[in-house]
């Protein structure tokens, strides 16, 4: 009999381990489904004239300079920004420089849509019709506030020891250019990558200027001919350079590390700013003043009323709440899934090459693909339809989209375990399940949750695939809001993007919350 359960435990954890692993093989059979199916079905194709549209050179290299200068002059935005408030928040004495992180990370939390909505409420679309640079401004001032808290990070875990020898024979001039720049090198590096990444794979601010990027030629062509052949074929290069990008990147870490190494137990010496600090911060305070006031009141101007508030919220409430159901629903599948693919990423030699391999794959991903291969594989008779056109649908787009992301988010966490603790247990006699509970996830549980916020913000204000999949009477807030910013903001998606901004304040309150614990451990240790 003891026998007999020892072999029911062990096929426990090897059903959960595989079970692991056929949902990351389910995941990548997505994108490569469609791909597949996209240039079997550019066999059948026999009209020349078609084939020639597909591949004319010249829409080719207006589709790539495009996404090059959306992609360059979002880098550029974003990058400076976050360089400049990111040191003033981390390095210096600049008064409210809290405030100021605190407005980075609910800025950050943000959904695209929300954002659009407020450039929008001040500046006529029709204004920046087919302009590359202007889009590229915008994809930049959105992604600034994620770029101010990570390289805000970078700054602070620096190496204090080695700016101390430096002082000695040059001055802060000097220091900041030559040891506390090049010492946040990877994270710039790091934080540049994820702009293109969010930017390349993004069709939402392309649609609305009209400007013809790889990701919005592939939702356009794709919602003009509902065929998936020309679209994916369209798809291929971007996803191709963004997974070379992201190949070099990991194999310039292995060849060479990381020559900024993060110093958490000594903080790095706090610049004074002089006199200048009650110049600085003054500004400081003006532009988040003018990144915000103007949109928010241009916003409650088209309400009018607080009664038509009451009534145009009330209307809302359906998508909204939806919204969040599937939100959390696809951020629990993310993260309950994540943990283990990251073990597997750290410690196995075998599922190593394919999670990170798949990773890179889904990354580099354009969201309307996802939404294209879900369509072809579950737009068919039986349960696949009844999937199809349900929320299920929905989920799963986030899934495919964001499970990637959460892998990554969770790789520091899982890496932080003692690998002595789990060789223990095996000598314990557990299994891979008895591991993952026992050793892992309480290791990791902190971090898991704030993992999983920042899923259940992501899938909130996803549009690219969900304005794809999303079935007929289930609406979320984001396929609503891209629907009704064609036709201009007023009275309802004035109401939306307030609303949208209300539901992420309990999300964005518990990662402040989390992220002043952790803080608090840190001193505590140090």
């Amino acid at each position: 009999m003891g026998s007999y359960h020892v072999s029911i435990r062990d096929l426990s954890g090897r059903i959960a381990a595989g079970l692991h692993f056929l949902v990351l093989v389910a995941v990548v059979a997505v994108p490569l489904y469609a791909i597949a199916h996209a240039l079997f079905a550019l066999l059948d194709i026999s009209d020349s004239a078609q084939l020639n549209a597909l591949f004319d050179l010249r829409r080719w290299l207006t589709l790539l300079t495009n996404t090059l200068i959306v992609c360059g002059i979002a880098l550029l935005t974003a990058t400076v920004l976050g360089m400049v408030f990111g040191f003033l928040v981390a390095r210096t004495d600049l008064p409210g420089r809290t405030l100021v992180a605190v407005a980075a990370i609910l800025g950050a939390c943000v959904p695209v849509y929300v954002s659009v909505v407020f450039i929008f409420a001040l500046v006529p679309l029709w204004q920046y019709a087919h302009s590359a640079v202007a889009c590229g401004v915008m994809h930049g001032l959105i992604c600034a506030p994620l770029a101010v808290i990570v390289l805000a990070a970078v700054f602070r875990c620096a190496d204090r020891d080695l700016e101390d020898q430096a002082r000695l024979d040059a001055g802060e001039g000097s220091v900041l250019l030559r040891v506390m720049i090049p010492q946040a090198g990877w994270g710039i590096a790091t934080i540049g990558m994820i702009v293109v990444l969010l930017v390349a794979t993004d069709h939402s601010i392309a649609d609305i200027l009209i400007v013809r990027t790889f990701a919005e030629e592939v939702y356009t062509q794709y919602a003009l001919h509902g065929s998936a052949a020309g679209p994916v074929i369209a798809s291929v290069p971007v996803l191709v350079l963004l997974a070379v990008m992201l190949v070099a990147m990991q194999v310039r870490y292995r060849l060479l590390g990381e020559h900024s190494p993060w110093h958490f137990d000594t903080p790095p010496r706090t610049i004074s700013l002089g006199r200048w600090r009650w110049v600085v911060a003054p500004l400081c305070l003006i532009v988040i003043l003018a990144l915000l006031g103007p949109p928010a009141v241009s916003l409650l101007r088209r309400i009018e009323s607080f009664q038509q508030f009451v009534t145009t919220a009330g209307n809302l409430q359906t998508e909204l709440l939806r919204s969040a159901l599937g939100a959390a629903a696809g951020a629990t599948i993310v993260v309950l899934f994540a943990v283990g693919l990251a073990w597997g990423a750290l410690r196995t030699r075998r599922l190593r090459w394919f999670v990170c391999a798949a990773v890179v794959l889904l990354l580099a991903l354009p969201a309307p693909v996802a939404g294209i291969s879900l369509i072809d594989l579950l737009n068919r008779p039986g349960l696949a339809g009844r999937l199809y056109d349900s929320p299920v649908s929905i989920v799963l787009g986030y899934v495919v989209r964001f499970l990637p992301f959460g892998i990554l988010l969770l790789l520091p966490a899982v890496q932080r375990v003692p690998v002595e603790n789990e060789l223990a247990a095996r000598v314990d006699g557990c299994n891979w399940l008895d591991v993952q509970r026992h050793v892992y996830w309480p290791a990791v549980a902190t971090h898991a949750v704030v993992v999983w916020l920042i899923m259940l913000i992501l899938c909130f204000g996803e549009v690219g695939t969900t304005i794809l999949l999303a079935p007929p009477g289930w609406p979320t807030a984001a396929v609503r809001a891209a629907t009704l910013i064609h036709f201009g903001v007023y009275r309802d998606l004035a109401v939306l993007a307030l609303l949208s901004v209300a539901y992420i304040v309990v999300p964005w309150l518990l990662l402040l919350w989390l992220l002043r614990r952790a803080l608090s451990v840190i001193r505590q240790s140090t």
